[in-house]
């Protein structure tokens, strides 16, 4: 009976450190996808103000001569 006992034990031990290491591994995984998320989401905030600094410059009022300027060289 004591070995039947020692066996239990040392079976529970077993699981109780392989769950652990499950949960290590799977907190780092966790992290790693947190750490990519924010990743997403700087990069989107990076776009968002890129894009809304060129639109206000397309949105900026130009002057007459820049106008004129652009006209004779057939760009407007």
């Amino acid at each position: 009976m004591n070995t039947a006992s020692l066996a239990i034990v040392g079976v529970m031990l077993l699981v109780g450190v392989a769950s652990a290491l499950g949960l290590y591994r799977a907190g780092g995984k966790s992290q790693k996808a947190d750490t990519a998320d924010q990743d997403v989401k700087d990069a989107k905030v990076a776009l968002e103000r890129a894009l809304s600094m060129a639109q206000a410059e397309t949105n900026k009022p130009a002057t007459k001569t820049a106008i004129l300027t652009r006209l004779n060289q057939g760009d407007a």
